[in-house]
């Protein structure tokens, strides 16, 4: 049995961090950086993400979706894309998306165009990056070499067909760079919720090599914690995404967090032929507050597709 985590004050991350690193010769590694969306107040979510690998070869995507689409979602994508490697995250253009980041952890522009949607927005984080290499064994070696995640709020219009609309929302962010094996992990949920600038909840739960780990933090009256438990309930539609959540965290202070959240779009991701990430956006709420979260259950596909086979089954 692990040892309980001991609470520790959070060291802070180099501002370096926050732009491109230099990655190893390996096959599997990247960077990535995802922003998400939430947009309960116009049945609307969304989420941009971008990725390159060692060789300078990247990618990206921008979804749009929920009720508010009126139909499909709009999902725009491309990969194989040649870029420098003096491209950095302060000036970076891949397909529909450009990122500009402020290179100190603390601001970001986001221009998303694409021929079905669009997003221009500012993205404010209320709070330091949280890095999952300060726990005690680290990031997981087949998650990245490290990764940060960041709430924060996210002001800006959205563009949906010939609509245009305004919002301001809670966003989230996160930024990986080293190995990602999107094999080795058999099933993972990784959440963020807010319910304003003082109260901030992230946690990623993943289940690989026969453990189950844990990272994630818990920010409230003031204090920033490490995600020590949680447990989660959940149930889920006939495709396995997931809907209503309900969710008890332990922070290393001892403070008992609840989230109770009804999702309401959903946009299966598909980083691979092996893999399905379901994502969510959801309204919920914490202790009580009225919040926006957002959450991705990853399922290896052959085994999503034989449980939702057997959904009503004996």
């Amino acid at each position: 049995m692990k040892p309980q985590l001991k609470h520790r004050p959070f060291p802070g991350l180099d501002a370096v961090n926050d732009g491109r690193h230099v990655l190893r010769d390996l096959p599997l590694e990247r960077e990535s950086v995802p922003y998400t969306f939430v947009l309960p107040e116009h049945d609307l979510a969304a989420f941009c993400y971008t990725w390159v690998n060692k060789d300078s070869v990247a990618g990206s995507a921008f979804v749009v979706f929920g009720p508010g689409v009126g139909g499909k979602p709009i999902a725009e994508a491309i990969d194989g894309i040649e870029v420098p490697r003096s491209m950095n995250f302060d000036d970076w253009r891949v397909g529909s998306v450009h990122l500009k980041h402020d290179l100190q952890f603390k601001k970001a522009e986001m221009i998303l165009e694409g021929q079905g949607a669009g997003i221009h927005a500012h993205f404010e984080a209320f709070h330091p990056p949280y890095a999952y290499g300060f726990h005690p064994d680290g990031c997981p070696d087949y998650a990245a070499t490290n990764r940060i995640e960041q709430a924060g709020r996210v002001t800006g219009t959205i563009r949906v067909g010939e609509r245009k609309l305004a919002f301001e929302a809670l966003g989230a962010r996160d930024h990986s760079w080293g190995t990602r094996d999107w094999q080795t992990p058999q099933h993972w949920k990784w959440l963020h919720a807010q319910a304003g600038p003082d109260l901030c909840v992230h946690f990623w739960q993943f289940q690989a090599r026969g453990t189950t780990e844990l990272r994630g933090y818990v920010l409230k009256d003031g204090v920033i914690a490490e995600m020590a438990s949680i447990e989660v309930e959940f149930d889920h539609d006939d495709q396995y995404r997931q809907r209503h959540i309900e969710i008890e965290m332990v922070d290393t202070l001892g403070r008992v967090t609840k989230l109770n959240g009804l999702h309401y779009a959903h946009f299966p991701l598909i980083p691979g032929p092996h893999t399905v990430l379901n994502e969510g956006a959801m309204r919920c709420e914490l202790d009580g507050r009225s919040g926006m979260g957002w959450s991705e259950f990853m399922w290896p596909k052959t085994y999503l597709d034989y449980i939702c086979s057997r959904l009503g089954a004996p």
